[in-house]
């Protein structure tokens, strides 16, 4: 089994319960991998839930799945590969904002794949493996 970094848009459609979540993580899991994500995209989620007032017990409920995922955090060495790759983006024009950038600094470090529905944003971004989801 290989690890796949889930994004954001995906983790929340799992959360949501979305059948083509549910789909893609059969189809995941058939072609061998499994799914971790990182800090970055578990700070997304939680402002995600603050931003939509969600209950106490659906914030447990979101704090159980994180516990259950293996989270990436974001070193030094993140930090060098982001600004090279965002500084890349801004001078031609192609800013994909910090959250994506940083995730994608981390998939790059590690040579992981992204699982995301943002392919646009993704595909930016050279040598950087994407599979890509439909939500």
């Amino acid at each position: 089994m290989r690890p796949v970094i889930a994004d954001t848009n995906f983790l929340s459609d799992i959360l949501a319960g979305k059948s083509s979540a549910k789909k893609a993580l059969t189809e995941i899991i058939t072609d061998g991998y499994y799914i971790i994500t990182t800090v970055i995209t578990t700070s997304e989620l939680f402002f995600g839930a603050k931003r939509r007032n969600w209950q106490e017990t659906r914030v447990v409920k979101l704090e159980e799945f994180i516990d259950s995922l293996q989270v990436l955090d974001f070193t030094l060495e993140h930090s060098k590969i982001f600004g090279s790759l965002r500084a890349e983006l801004v001078d031609v024009g192609q800013d994909i904002g910090f959250a994506d950038t940083a995730i994608a600094a981390i998939a790059l470090s590690l040579d992981l794949p992204i699982i995301s529905a943002n392919v646009k944003h993704f595909k930016r971004i050279q040598n950087l493996k994407i599979v890509p989801y439909t939500s």
